[in-house]
C-alpha cells in the first residue's frame, strides 16, 4: 500500500490492483499528457496531468461505490476502470484529436486494445479481471454509470481540478455532497432530492468553464495549429497510430524533426507566436449549410479569396453544443424525473450553452485583416457580426 499526495483530494491511497495497475508503463505515460493540453498558454499553472487526474477519478470512484455499498468484485472494477478510464488518450489529451480520429479507431477501441496486452494484461489477468468488463464500465455501462455518465466521478474530478491549476474558480462544486447523495434507483444512477443543488451547481461550473477554459480562443487556436501540424506530418507518411502513442515531449520533438510546416507550427506554439482571430461568430450567425462543408474546402475557398496559401487559414468549427445532463435521473420520492424539470436552472444551462459556441477562422497577425475580408465575402458574414478582437487582451495572456 502507498499513498499519494495530490492537491485537490489529500491523500489518495492506492493497493493491490489499483497500485499495479498505476505502476504499469501505460498508465505512467499519463505523466506526461498535460490534461489540459496547450491551456497554460493561457493559463501558466495548467500544467496537471492526465496521471493526476486519473487517481482523482479513482479516489472519487473508491468513496462513491463505498457510500453506494457495492460488493467488492464490483466495487474493484469500476474503480480499475475510473483509474484506467483515460489511459488511451494521445498526447496533448483532446488537443490532436481532431487530426488523428479520422485515421483511428474510436478511443474506446484503441482503450480495449491497450488494456489487451502488456503489462496491463498481466495486471488484470493476475487478479481476475476481462478487458471488455472494465471497458464496458469505462463506456458507462452498468455501474459504469458512476465513471462515465452525464454526471460521473471523471467530470466532478476534472472541474475541480481544472480550476484548482488555472486558477478559474468557477469549476468548484461541493462534490463530496454531491457523492453523498447519488443513488442506485432500479439499476440508473440517481441524484437524490438532497443533492440537486449540487448536482445543478456542477452543471453550472462545466458551462461557465466552458467558454473561459476548454473553449478559449488561445486554446482553440493553439489546438488547431498543432492538429494542422500533425494532419501534414501525416500527409507526409507518419504513421497516426504512432503519433497517437507519443506523449507530449515525443510529439513536439516528431513535429520538429518533421522540419517544414510541422516544425513552424511546434516553434510557433513554443514561442507563443499564434495565430489571431480573423473570424469569431456564433452559432445563430452561420448560415446552416457551413455547418455541414468540410473545413478543408472553406479554408480553400476563402485562402483563395484572400490570394493567400490555404496552409495559413484554420478553420474551427468545434463540435456542437449537446446538453444531455438534464436528462440526468433525480429521484423525488419514489419517483424517477430528468433533472430539467426539478430544477429550472437546468433548463435554463440546456439553452446558455449554445451561446458560448463559436466558429472561428484563424490566421497569423500580418493576414489577419485580409483574411477576414475574404472570410466574410465567402461565409456571407454581416461585418457587424464578426468578432475580431485587436485589444491588448487578444494578443496578452488572455
Amino acid at each position: 500500500m502507498t499513498e499519494v499526495r495530490d492537491p485537490v483530494h489529500g491523500y489518495v491511497r492506492l493497493e493491490g490492483l489499483a497500485l499495479r495497475l498505476a505502476n504499469t508503463p501505460q498508465m505512467q505515460r499519463l505523466r506526461w499528457i498535460k490534461q489540459l493540453g496547450l491551456a497554460n498558454l493561457v493559463y501558466p499553472g495548467a500544467n496537471h496531468t492526465r496521471f493526476e487526474h486519473s487517481l482523482g477519478a479513482y479516489y472519487m470512484a473508491s468513496l462513491l461505490t463505498d457510500h453506494l455499498g457495492l460488493e467488492e468484485e464490483e466495487r474493484q472494477e469500476v474503480c480499475a476502470a475510473a483509474l484506467l478510464h483515460d489511459v488511451g488518450h494521445g498526447p496533448l489529451s483532446h488537443a490532436t484529436e481532431s487530426a488523428l480520429t479520422p485515421f483511428l479507431r474510436t478511443e474506446h477501441e484503441s482503450v480495449i486494445d491497450i488494456l489487451k496486452r502488456g503489462e496491463l494484461r498481466e495486471v488484470l489477468d493476475e487478479h481476475g479481471l476481462k478487458a471488455s468488463d472494465i471497458q464496458s464500465f469505462i463506456n458507462g455501462q452498468g455501474n459504469g454509470q458512476i465513471v462515465s455518465g452525464e454526471i460521473d466521478v471523471d467530470r466532478m474530478d476534472y472541474l475541480i481540478r481544472d480550476a484548482h491549476y488555472t486558477g478559474v474558480a468557477y469549476g468548484v462544486i461541493d462534490h463530496l455532497r454531491l457523492l453523498q447523495k447519488m443513488t442506485f434507483h432500479q439499476g440508473q444512477l440517481a441524484v437524490e432530492a438532497g443533492g440537486v443543488q449540487a448536482a445543478t451547481s456542477l452543471l453550472i461550473s462545466r458551462l461557465l468553464m466552458h467558454p473561459a477554459v476548454y473553449f478559449h480562443h488561445v486554446c482553440r487556436i493553439s489546438e488547431c495549429m498543432i492538429s494542422s501540424g500533425i494532419r501534414r506530418m501525416i500527409d507526409e507518411g507518419a504513421s497516426p497510430a504512432r503519433i497517437k502513442g507519443m506523449d507530449d515531449i515525443q510529439l513536439f520533438t516528431a513535429l520538429e524533426e518533421a522540419g517544414g510546416y510541422p516544425a513552424e507550427m511546434a516553434a510557433r506554439i513554443k514561442s507563443r507566436q499564434l495565430f489571431k482571430r480573423a473570424v469569431y461568430v456564433d452559432l445563430e450567425s452561420l448560415e446552416p449549410s457551413l455547418l455541414r462543408v468540410s473545413e478543408k474546402i472553406i479554408a480553400q475557398e476563402i485562402a483563395g479569396e484572400a490570394g493567400v496559401d490555404a496552409d495559413w487559414i484554420l478553420v474551427d468549427r468545434p463540435p456542437l453544443p449537446d446538453s444531455p445532463e438534464g436528462s440526468f435521473p433525480a429521484l423525488v420520492g419514489e419517483e424517477i424525473r430528468p433533472l430539467r424539470e426539478v430544477s429550472p436552472l437546468v433548463s435554463i444551462l440546456e439553452r446558455a450553452q449554445r451561446a458560448t459556441w463559436r466558429f472561428g477562422i484563424y490566421a497569423p497577425a500580418e493576414l489577419r485583416d485580409v483574411a477576414a475580408g475574404a472570410a466574410r465575402r465567402c461565409l456571407n458574414l454581416k461585418k457587424s457580426t464578426v468578432q475580431h478582437t485587436f485589444s491588448d487582451i487578444d494578443n496578452g495572456y488572455l
